[in-house]
């Protein structure tokens, strides 16, 4: 029965974990484990990235169709 604890717990400090995937020039991808060299800071330009892409209000949404109130 603790067996099943320690895996249920392992089990959702997984899915909490950033998953980072890579792609080559060919088109291959794959998953950047987080024990692999270099994953925190992979991690950390995604995320400085991610903030770049967030819209200000004054950009918009970016929807289609949108009108002018």
């Amino acid at each position: 029965m603790a067996e099943g604890f320690a895996v249920a717990a392992r089990r959702r400090a997984q899915d909490r974990e950033a998953r980072i995937v890579l792609g080559d020039e060919a088109g291959m991808t794959f998953l950047l484990k987080p024990s692999a060299r270099g994953y925190d800071a992979v991690l950390e330009a995604a995320e400085r990235m991610a903030d770049l892409a967030v819209p200000t209000p004054a950009e918009g949404t970016g929807r289609r169709g949108a009108r002018a109130g």
